[in-house]
This record gives C-alpha cells, sequence and structure tokens, in this order.
C-alpha cells in the first residue's frame, strides 16, 4: 500500500481506541476528564488529517483510474481489504469508492473477471453499509436493497458462462453474488427460492467439476445458514411443500454439527428449537426451557458470536414470546426469569470491551433498540437507551446534554410569554397548577434534547462522523437517523411522548425543507416542543463557529427553517446571553454528569 493508505487505516483504528471510556471510572474525574480532552482533540486533529489524506491522495487516483497502473490498482485493492474486512470494518464508504470506480474500469476494459469480481465486492460493501439501518421499516430501505439486490443479481447472472470462464475465483464469486442475493431481497418467499437455487447448484456434479477447487461444502453449510433464517415463516403456514422441506432440512443441518458438540454457537444451534416451535413439533413449555437453559449456560463476558447470541438475542426472543403471548404476561416464574436475564443482558452490552467493538456487537446493539420490551420491575426502555448512549456515544451524549440544557431555557421563556403555549400536549393539557406544569415542561424540553438524536445511537454514525465527512450515500443514511429514533420511541411507554420531536426536529418549520419527508407538524400535538428542540439542534450544531454566530445563523432561518415563536426569544437580552453561556462554555460539567453515570452503571451491574 501507499504510505498515505497506511496512514489513513492506522488514524481510522487510533479514533477506535480513542472512543474507549472504559479505563479510569474507579479514580480521579480530573485525570478522566483530561484525559477525554486530549482523545477529543486528537481525534479532532485525526478528522482533518483523513480529509486531507482523501483530498489529496485518494480521490484524484480514482479521478484517473484509467491511466493507473497495475500496482496502483494493487495498492487500491489492498488498501479497500484493511478498511473493510467483514468483522471491524473501519470505513465501509471508502472502500465502497474504490470497488465502484474498478467496476467502471473493468466494465471499459471489457475485463469480464474484473467485472464479476468488483460486483460481489461492492455487493458486499453496500450490504454491510446498509447494516447501519437494520430494524428501520423496509418501505424506508426499498431503493438501497433494491440496488443491493441487482448488484449482486448482476454478477451471478454470469452463472451462464461458467463452463467457459477459465478463474476458478471468478467462478466463486457468481456462486456467493448468488447466494447473498438473498441477503438483499425483500419478501421470504423469494429469499427461499434465492438460497434454495443456489443449494441446488452447490450440490449438482456439472458445477462441482467445472470448478473442482472451490469449498462448495462451505457455500453449501453457509447458505443452509441463510436458508434456516427463514424459519420465522414456518408458524404462517403459507409455504408449499418444497419451500417447507427447504427451510426445515437446512435448519437441521445446520443444528446437528453445534449439537454435537461440548460447546455449541448458540448462533446455529437456536434456529433448529425455533424451528420446532413454529412448527408445532414442540410446545411453548419446551421452547421457553430450552431458551432459558441456553441463556443460563453463558457466562455474561462471553463476548463472542454464541455468547452474544445467549445474552442478547435470546433474551429479546423470550421478551418477543411475552409479548404475543398474553397467558407468559401471568405467570410469574416467566417475569422473573426475563428480569434476571434483561440484568444479564445488561451486564453484557455495558461491560462489552471497545476494543472488541464489531459488526456482530453492533447489530445486537441495533436489537436491543429495536426490540426491547418494557415489563415490570424491567429498566424503562429510555433508562436502557440512555445507559447505551453514554457508554458507546460519549460525543453524542454530551451534545444531547448541552441540546436539553439549551431547550430547557427556551421552554422556559415560552412559558413565561404564554403559560398555556405546550397545552396541545397530551399529557400537559390538563395540568392546573401552573407550578407543576412548569416542572414538567422544562423535565419533557431536557428529555427531549437527550433523546431526539437517539437513531444515530441505533445506526452507530458516530465513529464515522468524527472519521471523516460524510459522503451522499451515507449522508442519506444519516438523515434516516429520525425515523429509526420515532419508530423505536414510539413502540415503549417510557417513551413515546419523545417519538414526534425526534421524527420532526430536521423538518423545516413551514415544510418546504428537512427531512424526513413523511413528517407534518400540523398533525402532530407535540409540534411545540419540536420547535423548540429545532432550534435547541441547531445551535447546538451550529456552536463551533461561536455562540453569537451559531445565533445569527438560527435566526437567518426564522418563519421558514424555524418556528418564529421560538426564534422571538433568541432576541431577548436575557435569554441570549444564557445561550451565549451554554454555548460558549467547556463540556467539563457535562463530562462530570456522564462520568458519574457511567461509573454508576458500571457499579449497578457489577453488584449484579
Amino acid at each position: 500500500m501507499q504510505p498515505y493508505q497506511t496512514r489513513y487505516i492506522e488514524n481510522m483504528r487510533e479514533i477506535v481506541r480513542l472512543r474507549d471510556l472504559s479505563a479510569g471510572f474507579d479514580g480521579d474525574f480530573d485525570a478522566w476528564y483530561g484525559q477525554r480532552r486530549e482523545a477529543s482533540n486528537r481525534i479532532d486533529a485525526l478528522f482533518r488529517e483523513n480529509t486531507d489524506l482523501l483530498d489529496a491522495s485518494l480521490f484524484p487516483v480514482l479521478d484517473d483510474l484509467h491511466n493507473a497502473t497495475p500496482e496502483t490498482i494493487a495498492d487500491l485493492v489492498a488498501f479497500g481489504d484493511q478498511l473493510m474486512d467483514w468483522h471491524t470494518n473501519l470505513d465501509c464508504g471508502v472502500y465502497n469508492l474504490i470497488h465502484d470506480a474498478l467496476l467502471s474500469l473493468y466494465r471499459v476494459r471489457r475485463d469480464r473477471n474484473g467485472v464479476i469480481r468488483e460486483l460481489y465486492k461492492l455487493g458486499m460493501g453496500l450490504y454491510y453499509q446498509r447494516r447501519t439501518a437494520q430494524g428501520l421499516a423496509r418501505s424506508r430501505l426499498t431503493q438501497l436493497y433494491f440496488e443491493n439486490e441487482m448488484i449482486f443479481t448482476e454478477a451471478g447472472s454470469y452463472l451462464k458462462f461458467f463452463d467457459s470462464i477459465e478463474d476458478e475465483e471468478t467462478k466463486g464469486y457468481i456462486i456467493r453474488a448468488l447466494a447473498n442475493i438473498a441477503l438483499c431481497t425483500i419478501g421470504t418467499k423469494k429469499r427461499i427460492a434465492a438460497s434454495g437455487k443456489v443449494l441446488r447448484i452447490c450440490r449438482d456434479d456439472y458445477y462441482r467439476n467445472l470448478a473442482p477447487g472451490l469449498p462448495w461444502d462451505v457455500f453449501e453449510k453457509r447458505t443452509n445458514m441463510q436458508m434456516s433464517s427463514n424459519r420465522n415463516i414456518l408458524s404462517r403456514g403459507d409455504l408449499n411443500a418444497d419451500e417447507l422441506a427447504e427451510v426445515l432440512g437446512a435448519c437441521q443441518i445446520v443444528f446437528e454439527p453445534e449439537n454435537a458438540t461440548d460447546t455449541p454457537n448458540v448462533r446455529w444451534l437456536w434456529p433448529y428449537y425455533e424451528m420446532e416451535y413454529n412448527c408445532g413439533f414442540v410446545d411453548l413449555a419446551t421452547t421457553l426451557q430450552r431458551m432459558e437453559h441456553l441463556i443460563d449456560m453463558a457466562p455474561y463476558d462471553r463476548y463472542d458470536t454464541s455468547g452474544l447470541y445467549s445474552n442478547i438475542q435470546l433474551p429479546l426472543y423470550y421478551a418477543h414470546l411475552m409479548r404475543e403471548t398474553p397467558s407468559m404476561q401471568t405467570k410469574d416464574e416467566c417475569n422473573q426469569f426475563l428480569l434476571r436475564a434483561y440484568r444479564k443482558m445488561m451486564k453484557t452490552l455495558l461491560t462489552f470491551p471497545l476494543d472488541h467493538l464489531d459488526d456482530s456487537f453492533d447489530y445486537a446493539l441495533n436489537l436491543v433498540s429495536a426490540e426491547y420490551y418494557e415489563i415490570p420491575g424491567a429498566e424503562s426502555y429510555k433508562d436502557v437507551m440512555l445507559a447505551l448512549m453514554r457508554r458507546y456515544d460519549p460525543i453524542l451524549t454530551i451534545r444531547a446534554f448541552r441540546t436539553g440544557e439549551i431547550a430547557m431555557l427556551l421552554a422556559g421563556a415560552l412559558l413565561r410569554g404564554d403559560a398555556a403555549f405546550f397545552d396541545d400536549i397530551p399529557f400537559l393539557k390538563d395540568v392546573a397548577s401552573p407550578a407543576r406544569k412548569k416542572a414538567l415542561v422544562l423535565d419533557y424540553a431536557r428529555e427531549c434534547g437527550l433523546l431526539c438524536n437517539i437513531g444515530l445511537l441505533k445506526m452507530n454514525m458516530e465513529r464515522l462522523m468524527r472519521s471523516r465527512k460524510l459522503f451522499e450515500s451515507e449522508q442519506r443514511l444519516y438523515e434516516l437517523h429520525t425515523v429509526a429514533g420515532r419508530d423505536d420511541l414510539k413502540e415503549h411507554a417510557s417513551t413515546e411522548r419523545f417519538a414526534d420531536v425526534a421524527h420532526g426536529h430536521h423538518s423545516w418549520y413551514n415544510g418546504a425543507g428537512g427531512y424526513p419527508d413523511d413528517y407534518v407538524r400540523t398533525d402532530s400535538p407535540y409540534r411545540q416542543m419540536t420547535d423548540v428542540i429545532a432550534v435547541a439542534v441547531a445551535l447546538v450544531d451550529a456552536s463551533p463557529a461561536g455562540p453569537d454566530a451559531a445565533i445569527e445563523r438560527v435566526l437567518r432561518g426564522e418563519r421558514t427553517r424555524f418556528s418564529p415563536l421560538v426564534t422571538s426569544w433568541l432576541h431577548d437580552l436575557s435569554v441570549r446571553a444564557s445561550l451565549q453561556r451554554i454555548l460558549s462554555s467547556t463540556d467539563e460539567s457535562y463530562y462530570r454528569v456522564l462520568f458519574d453515570r457511567i461509573r454508576s452503571d458500571k457499579r449497578r451491574h457489577e453488584i449484579d
């Protein structure tokens, strides 16, 4: 690789290390805060250096790729392989830029082997990039899924030339691309058909004899794993006999080798048990007993794929069954087990070492955001998400603290001008006591500031945003954090009142701009608080330019981007002075709160 490529990779790895807050919580705050400030300043410097490295070195090479030497192309490929290893995935975006450019190059050169290889690699890059939005409504991701599916489909279409392609590695990319169509296909029956086609190819002596050096058994094993993921449709009863046989067979094939070992990977042991339950082969009591055993047998600090499945995904599935099964909700033993499983799950989540962060953990964290089920006695969804945000997105947490403080200031000013300003909000309209109403409004404003960007935690965007500027495709994904936040917050009693604010805080007051496109201000009873948070978020975002510049920037959006009822208070001398103080102050007070709360979280779960 070239020196700039090596340097960029070193920078990305250093940023991962610098984000680790785990050291120092049992010691002195001042020392810990000093380390955090040094780390933050270093990350800022690495951000600038990464931006310069891409602008000065990578982008010119990609722009002139048709004149590149074979050595230059080999360096780019090696660079991309370091950026995305399909495990830690330092930078999927740059990986995709490289392979998109190489795909164009090989199309122009009519290099069939190169085209097939780059289609597969670009498809994988897009798949892992799209996983940041895993859990959103499929309607929001249709275009992303379709683009990804078409790339794999094009690569797989070269199967018709399988006998004339001499390069065995290229033949392998064709089979792998065909298998990965199922990763990007919306519709379970289509996924079953895609995986079924690959299984038939893998078992066909015609193809095996044409490429005897390919790992056909590995292809078949992984395709069976993919096929087994369709087990959730079994209880619906709309599969034909062949489809049913393929899914059942895959579950058993995946299960048998794991069941035969002393230390099975629960990720592949469980699908068979779930299949048996969905098909009615075993009853609910047996399924719960099996699940409880798998959850109990894994220590909380088993952080590999099997441990994450036992300690995070299975408790969430247990909760799913409880939500769907009223009889479980009335059984004390089920509630007590889930409480215990939740405590263990949170201990796993809050002790997971940051230097082990990978795609599997990001996916598990995403599932908690989307699937957590509130039950009496357990931590509320709000408390769970705030604890996870403190642990895994400290910069987002600091911004949230500052946003909440500004929101409280503006909400208090609005109440002084009109005591009934927030009365459209359902839980406030019947509060008679002015003092009680004020306390509720201010606390609500603060918590809206804390939770309005919670979708960014689910989408794991903070590391990338602190590493370099977002590309256009990544910006479109970033904007979905408003939808991700809304979808999850509205499903939980402890957070449903924050859902509209998360949804609409980047939408323009007059509806002429911003995002998302389905937020309609006048339809929301929470619109007044959403207007407040929109201004607070914009002020925090603009604060690096200085408090006065941030205030003036927001005022330029008065009546268009921002509510004039809110921005009018930015002219008030008292409010403006307080804003200047908040926007110009250091982060020390916020870090102190963060330090105390993370230490409290850690100690509580150590006791559990």
